[in-house]
């Protein structure tokens, strides 16, 4: 293999500091409170290290000394804390039908919250994304707390790098610049990812079922089908920010191939919208409403299920198979950890759950754990919001960045 001369950075006493600053402040924002000896234990640095460290993330107004700590022999240390209300954190978390935008404290405490009609069409795209850069600068003028940046998860084919939204067949966006409408309201750095990445993200942060995995991928099912790949630790994106896009493969059921076309994909045939149009069908009733109608139709058929209504069952085990099935391929070609599923089906996991199992069990021919410990049902409430926080918390807390 030859080696890359391009992309050396030489590893010079700067870049290690700025290393040890972000190890140490991440530090202090898991196991607060902690004296400054705790952390020289936990990083292997020396304490004059760990204390001018400390004392450079005090005077930036990220960290406080609180109160003393407890101790055997000798002084009682310093307890430190994380300065939770020092920066907010922009959160617009776009849905197929409704926009939640919110400001946060670095604690994720939701400070703000409102919600808003997401805007269809493209000639209304770079609008609706330069008003919500209003809306963020407006409230964070409100709680008064300076802006550390926006994060933006949207159920689109996104940029991450260049927060540029390339397709979104739904809301009929192409090549929104996403940073740059809402960059000009705000004075900070803004991150856009589709849903699926960023909701991975949000489970990698906070999820305490992937807390144990270094490889997993995260699937939320909703009118769509997002998924997100998470290796050795960090989200995956691919050369152009491409990858995750499973929804639109093809797949096979029953011995026949699903055609490939807008209408009749693993993500059409999987998600909350195939579970409403297969109840449609099942129960003589079809369903002919659009997007926006989707959440409140697929928690009728949720609570049909629960009060025994045999279609509304049928429905759901017949989509938690074709669930099944694009689960199994991802899981032949990649072989994570684990999957972590969330969305309205999540609800219903003692109906679909072992359905779902059992298609991916039919499709494993080597099984090195059982399937029922490898597929998981994901609690973290709303993932594409905590997805869209994580897009911030992880550039203040997990990387470093040279000025």
């Amino acid at each position: 293999m030859r080696f890359d001369f391009r992309n050396v950075v030489p590893a010079d006493h700067k870049i290690m500091r700025l290393i040890n600053r972000a190890n140490v402040l991440n530090i202090i924002r898991e196991k607060a409170p902690i004296s400054r000896v705790e952390i020289s234990k936990i990083t292997g640095l020396k304490k004059s290290t760990i204390s001018s460290i400390v004392n450079e993330l005090i005077s930036d107004d990220l960290v406080y000394e609180d109160s003393f700590g407890e101790s055997a022999i000798g002084r009682k240390p310093i307890i430190l804390r994380l300065k939770e209300k020092s920066r907010a954190v922009g959160v617009i978390d776009v849905r197929h039908v409704k926009t939640t935008v919110a400001v946060c404290d670095l604690g994720c405490n939701v400070l703000k919250s409102v919600e808003v009609q997401t805007s269809q069409g493209n000639d209304r795209g770079e609008a609706f994304f330069s008003e919500l850069g209003q809306i963020i600068a407006r409230m964070a003028e409100e709680v008064g707390i300076p802006l550390a940046g926006v994060g933006v998860s949207a159920p689109s084919m996104a940029s991450h790098k260049d927060a540029l939204i390339y397709l979104d067949r739904t809301h009929h966006w192409q090549n929104l610049p996403v940073r740059k409408l809402i960059a000009e309201h705000v004075k900070c750095p803004v991150y856009a990812d589709n849903d699926g990445k960023a909701a991975a993200l949000g489970a990698l942060w906070f999820a305490p079922e992937a807390q144990d995995a270094s490889s997993f991928v995260f699937i939320h099912v909703c009118e769509g089908i997002g998924v997100g790949l998470v290796i050795d630790h960090s989200v995956y994106h691919g050369a152009y920010s491409l990858d995750g896009h499973f929804g639109q493969s093809l797949i096979k059921m029953d011995g026949r191939w699903e055609e490939i076309n807008q209408d009749n994909t693993w993500e059409d045939n999987a998600s909350d919208l195939g579970a409403v149009k297969r109840y449609g069908e099942y129960s003589g009733k079809p369903w002919t409403g659009r997007v926006h109608e989707i959440e409140a139709q697929m928690e009728k058929v949720i609570a049909l299920a629960r009060q025994g209504d045999k279609y509304a069952i049928r429905a759901l085990q017949e989509t938690a198979r074709y669930l099944g099935v694009g689960i199994a391929n991802i899981n032949c070609g990649l072989g994570p950890e684990k999957f972590l599923v969330s969305g309205r089906m999540v609800k219903v996991w003692d109906i679909c759950g072992p359905e779902l199992i059992r298609q991916v069990e039919r499709q494993t021919y080597v099984r090195v754990k059982p399937i029922e410990l490898l597929i998981l049902p994901s609690n973290l409430p709303s993932p594409t919001f905590h997805g869209a926080q994580a897009l911030v918390l992880h550039d203040i807390f997990r990387s470093y960045r040279l000025s």
